[in-house]
């Protein structure tokens, strides 16, 4: 099978080519297209029929063969004709699926860069010896050299589809005679043949290599220009041209305006296409009722004329029986392969091309270079690497640089390992009607990634708010794997409000095939209130602290570069303005604390920000205070290590872990947290930190005089960083890794 195979694509080209020379010179005769491709089809099926798991495809297949088989011969009397359009239409699903299980290690880029040569050649050889064909031999009012093939839209789409991959293996081979030599016959071609299709499907293809592969956009755009310019060069001495030149005279079009003028939109960018497809749709819509399910048949539409429209061609040919049979098949077929990078792109641009040229879908000369990129996709080296698609609703942007970025940590970390991460995240919005467009658009986006994408994981972060999407998903690609990370109220309310999202997360939960939570804390709450089996749950410190960026610094040094005065002792409190976090706490300690020589900084923001800011002219606290903007995490060392203490004051149900409090042990700054929640994860009383009553800025007040005359800290402080190591980044990463296994 393997060499059959190898040589029926090698030997693709000139097949095409013996099946225009016979549809000119014997167009009555039985094709022998038809006959080789029946038999690799017949010989296909079979070797599909050997698994089980596709059984299901072909047996389907062969029931609505036998429909169309009795509808032919009672009702369309005429049976090969239509048995060979069907056959036509389904070549396509059935070589993706053939293709994406068949393997041979000869057909590869270097195979597929063989034949595009004898393509390109197959055009430009004939033209030197003055043989082959015209576009104007079947279309007066149009001029293009197709060489020895028969159709200018077949041979365009076979090119661009194989485009990308030429110019990746060109790219990776870098020889620059090749190169050379493959630029002069392309572009020669693009010129001979004279189709919009092939030359505005160049410039797509070689705008998506600028976009993806050059990084400054100034190149891309520089680039751009000069395309744009050699094309309106070269563009006059091409048959195109002056294809564009006849329709634009033909059909009186002096101006811009005038093609969005009465049919003109049809005439010049679909040429008629969309007036064929109405003629055929009165036809179809006189038909009797037989007629609209199976179809009027391939012979009634080629005496009207057909839309060149693959799938108005296909429905009105097959009927709605058979346009839903085969979106369903092809679905369903697509769906449990794998398309990535150039393959998938190449896909996707022939699809949208079929809506506009047609005789893509269903043409074999086209379909089986189609069918071939799921074959080629397995062997590039991203095709086995794991992909997951992790969507949130909190990450760092220029507005909100600190939201979710232990979301960023997290998807970094991934990246690193060698795994492939398509993020779907939104930003931060008090707006209402801007924060729920924003969760429209979130999503959505999953939806249609997860559906139209491989990804053997979706990762949600944050169960109540982000995870409709990916259950919608999950729900239709069940062998998807969903991963819910919980971080703070999604699961433990705080507030009244919050109570809804334990409701929404109850629902999410139900679908999850692993949980990540930040603490025991966490995993308790979920084993006990959500019922959820512990042996799915992973306990990861939301993305863990980064100890060699968080790391002890001079404090005099580290005053400087935090622009605060040298002289000056600090009390610190980094955290969100927010419910519960015990900002109003650390305001009241202060307060007690007015009369020292202490001064105390408040960086963070919030929707309590007004709240605070009227605490602190109650208590007229103001010239004690020094507040800073929210700064880069890597600058936040500065800040910690400006610190005789930090404060982690938050009484908040919902706080799961607490990384500040990690990034100031991990800076040997002693940590006086409350004594509840997520911080009881890693801080022990008098052995790595301090606690006080939670709430209590009394007891806060009292804890914070009593650890600055401590002179033993330290042994506490050596402590403290030993504890932020367990949490390092490269200490934790194996349990996330973990769970993508």
């Amino acid at each position: 099978m393997k060499k059959t195979i190898y040589y029926f694509l090698l030997l693709q080209p000139i097949l095409d080519i013996l099946i225009s020379l016979q549809q000119k010179y014997l167009p009555n005769t039985l094709s022998i297209g038809l006959i080789i491709r029946g038999i690799l089809f017949l010989l296909i099926t079979i070797y599909l029929f050997k698994d089980k798991s596709n059984r299901k495809y072909i047996y389907s297949y062969l029931i609505f063969i036998l429909i169309y088989l009795l509808y032919d011969i009672f009702i369309l009397k005429s049976i090969i004709p239509e048995l060979s359009n069907i056959f036509q239409i389904f070549y396509l699903p059935f070589l993706i699926l053939f293709f994406s299980k068949f393997d041979n290690e000869k057909i590869n880029k270097k195979f597929i860069i063989i034949i595009y040569f004898i393509l390109l050649n197959s055009l430009l050889i004939p033209y030197i010896f003055g043989i082959g064909f015209n576009i104007s031999e079947m279309y007066s009012n149009k001029e293009g050299y197709i060489g020895l093939y028969n159709g200018g839209n077949e041979i365009s789409a076979v090119l661009l589809t194989l485009l990308p991959i030429i110019i990746t293996y060109l790219r990776e081979y870098k020889n620059k005679i090749i190169n050379i030599l493959f630029i002069i016959e392309y572009t020669i071609c693009i010129i001979l043949i004279g189709t919009k299709t092939l030359l505005l499907g160049s410039l797509i293809i070689i705008f998506y290599f600028f976009y993806k592969q050059l990084k400054n956009k100034k190149i891309i755009l520089i680039s751009g220009i000069i395309i744009i310019l050699l094309s309106i060069i070269l563009l006059p001495h091409t048959p195109i041209y002056k294809n564009i030149k006849t329709s634009l005279d033909y059909y009186k079009i002096d101006s811009p305006n005038d093609i969005f003028k009465n049919n003109n939109i049809d005439n010049i960018i679909f040429s008629r296409r969309l007036y064929n497809s109405h003629r055929l749709y009165k036809t179809y819509k006189k038909s009797n009722i037989l007629n609209k399910i199976l179809g009027i048949g391939r012979t009634k539409i080629l005496t009207i004329k057909d839309v060149e429209i693959d799938i108005f061609d296909i429905f009105y040919s097959i009927g709605i029986l058979g346009l839903i049979y085969y979106l369903l098949l092809l679905f369903n077929i697509i769906k449990n392969t794998k398309l990535y990078g150039i393959y998938k792109f190449s896909f996707i641009l022939l699809l949208i091309i079929s809506f506009f040229s047609g005789h893509i879908l269903f043409k074999p000369q086209v379909s089986i270079y189609l069918a071939l990129l799921f074959f080629l996709n397995k062997y590039d080296e991203d095709y086995n690497k794991k992909r997951i698609l992790l969507v949130s609703n909190m990450y760092p942007t220029r507005r909100n640089k600190h939201y979710g970025s232990f979301v960023k940590n997290v998807y970094n970390l991934l990246v690193i390992n060698n795994i492939i991460v398509d993020k779907i995240t939104i930003d931060k919005y008090h707006n209402k009607i801007m924060k729920l467009l924003s969760y429209i658009k979130l999503h959505s986006l999953t939806i249609l990634y997860g559906i139209f994408n491989h990804y053997d994981y979706i990762y949600v972060h944050f169960i109540s708010h982000s995870s409709t999407g990916a259950v919608i998903v999950k729900k239709i690609k069940p062998n998807i794997k969903l991963v819910l990370n919980a971080h703070g109220n999604d699961i433990v309310p705080d507030i009244k409000i919050d109570e809804k999202n334990v409701i929404r997360s109850k629902k999410y939960l139900r679908y999850a095939d692993t949980v990540v939570v930040p603490s025991n804390y966490f995993k308790n709450v979920l084993i006990k209130e959500y019922k959820v089996n512990k042996d799915i749950i992973f306990i990861y410190p939301s993305g863990g602290v980064d100890t060699n960026m968080f790391i002890p610094i001079d404090k005099k040094e580290a005053k400087k570069q935090a622009w605060l005065d040298e002289k000056t002792k600090y009390i610190g409190y980094i955290s969100r303005i927010e419910n519960n976090k015990g900002y109003d706490t650390f305001i009241k300690m202060i307060n007690e604390l007015k009369n020292e020589k202490y001064k105390f900084i408040i960086l963070g923001k919030g929707d309590e920000e007004p709240n605070m800011l009227e605490l602190i002219r109650k208590y007229k606290i103001e010239d004690k205070i020094t507040r800073l903007d929210m700064i880069p995490q890597k600058d936040l060392v500065y800040v910690y290590n400006s610190l005789e203490l930090f404060i982690f004051p938050t009484y908040r149900k919902s706080e799961s872990l607490g990384l500040v409090g990690l990034e100031a042990m991990s800076c040997k700054v002693p940590v006086i947290a409350a004594n509840n929640y997520g911080p009881t994860d890693y801080i022990e009383d008098n052995i790595n930190g301090f606690y006080f009553k939670p709430k209590d800025y009394k007891d806060l007040a009292k804890r914070v005089k009593e650890v600055l005359k401590k002179k033993d800290i330290n042994k506490i402080l050596d402590n403290a960083r030993k504890t932020a190591i367990k949490y390092d980044i490269n200490n934790t990463k194996n349990r996330i890794l973990e769970v993508f296994k």
